[in-house]
């Protein structure tokens, strides 16, 4: 979701930078004045500014670089967050103007690191690793635009990509918002030059908030989809979502936690599920929450709330959560978190892998 409006009020954001000078958001702690500022650009800017420019597809490992941060300045030697173990931490940063704005991440069959930019982009990179599965770097960089099913880049209403998650035939499923689909591209090496095969969804979701529609997109080991919208309420409170199985719907719902909103889900291979959920507000500025559901839980018509894993907030190194990978390896779960920096030099693009140890029944 971009938490931009469509006007440009230049008189505010000169203000705001006489005010304050953009700086690393890793180093800051999340004060009043800064969520204040955020609020106000939120409200009052564009990152139209940033215009994306000409796609040009390509390979550049300097693309984008990689700076390791701290996730607990006050105490930079913990590696124990909630039910995870933080294995790196990374900011993010590129002079390409194209780059930003992450809101779906994935593994791919090829072992990459995939993304999608909510201005219409394609990401991908190699992913290096120490002896410990730690990731050290991103390499290779790829970059190029989502494609429509007539061969043309995604443009206007129809760029808002929200959502991707990995078939189990390698395929990538990618959720967007504002004109609310599900459309589904070849598998690597074609998928960025791959047409999409649009996927069928309730008709009811054509009703959901242009910026509030599907966040949430899980695919199962047997094929199924789970999605979750982010702003689509229910009478009762809870958030609209259903199951896809081969064309089909069936309707289930979901409650975060107060004030939280969903912004992505990953399913495991055992068929829990992952929920990454946000909150802003002025006096908090963001915070995220990973939670977990139960397989059995996901039947239709259910009422889901899941169990906290991890939560992110005050001191923490926090930003715009909005994309979540999962990886299965011997000694437990991968968990790739990744936060949208709107465009806005105010935030920025954060790059967190977690643990999930195995046998974690246990916790819960």
């Amino acid at each position: 979701m971009e938490w931009w409006s469509d006007g440009y009020a230049s008189n505010t954001r000169s203000a705001i930078n006489r005010v304050m000078q953009p700086s690393c958001p890793a180093t800051l702690k999340p004060t009043l004045s800064r969520a204040f500022v955020s609020l106000i650009v939120a409200l009052f800017s564009t990152s139209s500014c940033l215009g994306p420019t000409l796609a040009r597809p390509g390979s550049n490992s300097e693309l984008v670089k990689l700076t390791p941060i701290e996730l607990d300045s006050r105490n930079p030697e913990r590696k124990q967050f909630g039910a995870l173990t933080l294995l790196s931490a990374f900011q993010l940063q590129s002079k390409d103007k194209r780059f930003g704005g992450l809101s779906g991440l994935s593994i791919g069959s090829d072992g990459k690191l995939y993304a999608i930019s909510d201005r219409g982009y394609w990401l991908s990179a190699t992913m290096e690793v120490d002896r410990h599965g730690a990731l050290t770097n991103l390499v290779g960089w790829q970059m190029a635009p989502l494609l429509t099913p007539t061969n043309t880049p995604v443009s206007g209403r129809w760029r808002d990509a929200e959502a991707l998650a990995r078939a189990p035939d390698g395929s990538f499923f990618v959720g967007f918002e504002e004109v609310h689909r599900i459309w589904r591209y070849s598998p690597p090496p074609e998928t960025f030059q791959s047409l999409p095969l649009p996927i069928p969804v309730p008709a009811t979701l054509a009703k959901a908030p242009s910026n509030g529609g599907i966040e949430g997109l899980a695919i199962f080991a047997d094929g199924r989809l789970l999605v979750l919208t982010e702003e689509f309420l229910n009478p009762d409170g809870s958030f609209k979502g259903w199951i896809i199985d081969n064309g089909g719907f069936t309707e289930l719902s979901y409650f975060p936690a107060p004030g939280y909103r969903v912004t992505d889900a990953a399913a495991l291979p055992n068929g829990d599920v992952v929920v990454l959920e946000r909150r802003l507000t002025l006096l908090t500025y963001f915070s995220a929450r990973l939670m977990l559901l139960k397989a059995e839980q996901i039947v239709a018509g259910s009422r889901l709330s899941g169990k906290e894993l991890l939560e992110l907030k005050g001191s923490l190194a926090v930003e715009n959560y909005e994309g979540i990978a999962v990886h299965p390896t011997e000694n437990g779960t991968m968990l790739f978190i990744v936060s949208d920096d709107n465009y806005n030099a105010f935030e920025g693009t954060l790059l967190l892998q977690f643990l999930l140890p195995a046998a974690d029944d246990g916790l819960f």
